[in-house]
């Protein structure tokens, strides 16, 4: 598999490129964000897939994850400031500013992957770019969306080439929705000892849960618990070297700038306003990237861990309430995978590879 050499200034790096697909010119190229803790070697079950499929798969790490720039000690403690600070209006444009600005580290990431590249532009179902982002990934996604209308064109025509953006499995907290009334999550369960907690998350977090109607019933119908026997939680069937492989832990330790981006994210309400501007996009301003003809879709699992179908639910009610009071929607579009767990890339790769592929659901 080819390995791109992202430019040198650039914070982002590939982490892996499947390459292009010999002989075609209309190829879609999928470029694909991971989530807390997992790297996007995650998704290396996607890439022996691409070329058959007629698509080109590049996984992208965040920052302070391996091939990409660590935060510098500046972003650092600017992000541990915010977690700590009381919400104020100031605190809050900091925090949307931290944001913005790892949403511009991705649109200069996809520019120049575009001019060094020379990929093929959307035509139609074919050919463009197909941005996924997966779990945690979403907020770097949601950031994205919510400030290309100010991010300037230049050489590169991104709005000429995006197709799609998916919002893979994302938590309802990636959306800054509020918690039920009781809930569970082992990562909070003061009963399991400190150092235990992220062995038993990741165990809980590639279960596969069997929800009742929630849509119908809200919360209540979630478990919140106890996954299926049957299939076993992803984790139990990786080998000892592939979870050492694909993970890695120090962002998501106690003090890590994951958990640092997420409190203070939450505390001023950063993911309320990512998410109202991916459903609801400003005009951009002139000369800046106009993505508003590009689709929007939240895929989300229906085996997967709580978070999620209740994010779906919470969703579904924002975009029925802004229907009927006639607010200009982005086209988004919710898509469901029947029977994926939150793990469908390394459970079922040929199916989610297919969804994300697909130009209508």
């Amino acid at each position: 598999m080819a390995t791109s050499t992202t430019s040198i200034e650039l914070p982002l790096r590939t982490f892996e490129d499947s390459g292009a697909p010999e002989g075609s010119t209309d190829y879609t190229t999928v470029v694909i964000i991971h989530g807390f803790a997992w790297h996007s070697g995650v998704f290396k079950k996607l890439m022996p897939l691409a070329k058959r499929a007629n698509s080109r798969i590049v996984l992208l790490n965040r920052r302070d994850y391996p091939s990409s720039d660590p935060y510098t000690h500046s972003e650092l403690e600017t992000i541990r400031r915010l977690s700590a600070t009381p919400p104020s209006p100031g605190a809050s444009a900091e925090t949307e500013a931290f944001m913005r600005d790892r949403g511009r580290e991705i649109y200069d990431y996809l520019v120049d992957f575009v001019r060094r590249e020379r990929i093929p532009p959307a035509r139609g179902n074919k050919g463009g770019i197909v941005i996924v982002g997966w779990s945690l990934g979403v907020t770097f996604i949601t950031a994205l969306l919510a400030n290309v209308a100010f991010f300037p064109e230049a050489d590169v025509q991104l709005s000429k080439y995006v197709r799609r953006v998916v919002l893979y499995d994302g938590s309802f907290l990636c959306f800054g929705d509020p918690h039920p009334a009781s809930w569970w999550q082992p990562l909070f369960d003061e009963t399991i000892p400190e150092n235990e907690r992220a062995a038993r998350f990741s165990v809980w977090v590639g279960g596969y849960f069997a929800h009742g109607d929630f849509l119908r019933l809200g919360a209540d119908a979630l478990e919140f618990r106890n996954p299926l026997p049957e299939p076993t939680p992803t984790a139990t069937r990786m080998t000892p070297e592939e979870l050492t492989e694909l993970t890695y832990p120090a962002p998501a330790e106690e003090g890590g700038s994951e958990g640092l981006i997420c409190q203070a994210c939450i505390a001023h309400g950063t993911y309320v306003k990512l998410r109202e501007s991916a459903l609801f996009p400003p005009a951009p301003v002139e000369g800046a990237s106009d993505w508003r003809g590009a689709q929007v879709r939240h895929l989300w699992c229906d085996r997967t861990i709580w978070e999620v179908p209740l994010a779906t639910k919470y969703l579904i009610e924002e975009l029925d309430e802004a229907k009927k009071a006639g607010k200009p929607l982005r086209d988004f579009a919710l898509v469901r995978l029947e029977g994926g767990n939150h793990f469908a890339h390394w459970d079922m790769p040929e199916r989610l590879l297919e969804v994300l592929l697909a130009d209508r659901m």
